[in-house]
């Protein structure tokens, strides 16, 4: 009975590691430079949220700053950020990881304390990316959109 009873465990602990899953393959990150069209100071004027209200933001500073070589800085109202080009193609950004300064500021314009937030969480989101002139676009999945133009 003790035989029967390990072999009836062994089996039992065998079926359990033939189905565990599979660790997913990670997929190696693109390091691509930014074309030309991104790379400059980008400063957000406007922004629409994910319900769908407009915001502006423009009275405190919100910007992005894009390198050739893929280097990323700006503000966000009173905080610094910086991070590297992740993955970008015709239609296509994501930066990498943020480096984020945590300064705490009294931010008057309620359009860009509800902006701060959004602003933060989503440049490590892959967004849509479209520029006409010297207006860049920004688009979300969550129906976030920013406009942003390259200051005088």
């Amino acid at each position: 009975m003790r035989v029967r009873s390990t072999l009836v465990l062994a089996g039992v602990v065998l079926a359990g590691c033939a189905t565990d899953p599979q660790p997913e393959t990670v997929r190696p990150v693109s390091m691509d430079e930014p074309p030309e069209a991104l790379v400059g100071d980008w400063r957000v004027v406007g922004a629409v949220d994910p319900q769908g209200q407009y915001l502006e933001p423009e009275a405190v500073p919100f910007s992005i700053e894009i390198a050739s070589d893929g280097q990323v800085a700006g503000s966000a109202a009173c905080n610094s950020w910086n991070a590297q080009v992740e993955h970008v193609d015709d239609d296509h950004l994501r930066f990498g990881a943020i480096g984020l300064t945590r300064a705490a500021c009294q931010i008057q314009n309620a359009d860009a304390r509800a902006f701060e937030a959004l602003f933060v969480t989503n440049l490590t989101r892959t967004m849509e990316w479209s520029r006409s002139s010297d207006t860049l676009v920004l688009h979300f999945q969550d129906g976030q959109e920013w406009e942003l133009t390259a200051p005088d």
